[in-house]
């Protein structure tokens, strides 16, 4: 019954998502002739011709039933919206079917926990590059806490998971593998951030550090490799390669070193050891 709930529940916060930008775009705009004032020359035909288009216009603009009115937000919803919907079901699906222990509740309560704040972080634009890309408040970081937390391997689900989000804030594909690169890979990447682990280092606070850098450094290269592979045009005579490198380190670079001073906040490493018992326990 628990796993059915999950599905459900997954489901429900999918059309929400999907259907919140569709219907925000619903809102009515005001238009001009409608603050327009009548002339105080113009002749009394000309004020009643008015009334009468005005009138007109808004019987045209009123919804055709209330069918239409209360649910009109879910028939604008685009189609690379409902695929993303579609296969964020799918992954809910095949993850709350896994054996037992492999994703507790807990688990999944920290995992959307995490993409959520790691989504509103990432609507936040300190500034925008102008040929895509954007420097954030740490929005990945939440990413790295969940993957040092709960392993690698799902923390590449929830990287797989947020990357499509992003579809829906930042639509931009020229071709399905530059999709898979831009969107769920890039971010899945961040999981190598918990080779941090393997490394020799007994200072929780510098072993955090160097685990969002390393997140960084994932997402950094995927960005690299559809920067010269994808997008070679906008470097113009330049070498693809060494554009894209310098132009993708310009703002991930910004943001994993503001990341990584939120990092090293005395006690932020207590997070990441809270997160760890929660799941050990669970």
């Amino acid at each position: 019954m628990k796993k059915y709930l999950r599905v459900l529940l997954a489901l429900a916060m999918a059309l929400l998502l999907a259907c919140a930008p569709a219907m925000a775009e619903t809102v009515p705009e005001a238009t001009a002739d409608a603050v327009e004032e009548t002339a105080p020359e113009a002749s009394e035909e000309t004020a009643l011709e008015t009334e009468e288009s005005a009138e007109a216009e808004a019987e045209a603009e009123e919804p055709e039933s209330w069918f239409e009115e209360a649910f009109g937000g879910f028939t604008s919803v685009q189609w690379y919206t409902a695929v993303i919907v579609l296969v964020l079901l799918v992954l809910g699906i095949v993850v709350c079917t896994q054996k037992k222990g492999s994703w507790t509740t807990m688990r999944l309560a920290y995992a959307a926990m995490c993409i959520a704040i790691a989504f509103v972080l990432s609507m936040i634009k300190l500034f925008r590059m102008p040929q895509g890309g954007s420097v954030t408040p740490a929005s990945m970081l939440p990413l790295v806490l969940f993957a040092l937390a709960c392993g690698p391997a799902q923390g590449v689900v929830v990287g797989c998971a947020y990357g499509l989000l992003q579809l829906i804030e930042d639509f931009y594909v020229i071709q399905p593998v530059q999709l898979l690169v831009d969107y769920p890979l890039a971010f899945a990447a961040v999981a190598l951030c918990c080779a941090a682990t393997l490394l020799p280092i007994k200072n929780k606070r510098v072993k955090l550090v160097v685990a969002v850098l390393l997140g960084y450094l994932g997402r950094y290269v995927m960005a690299t490799i559809s920067g010269a592979v994808f997008f070679a045009d906008s470097a113009g005579e330049q070498n693809a390669w060494i554009y894209s490198l310098g132009y993708n380190i310009s703002y991930l670079g910004v943001e994993a070193v503001i990341s990584a001073v939120i990092a090293c906040i005395p006690g932020f490493d207590r997070i990441l050891d809270s997160m760890r018992k929660a799941v050990a326990k669970h």
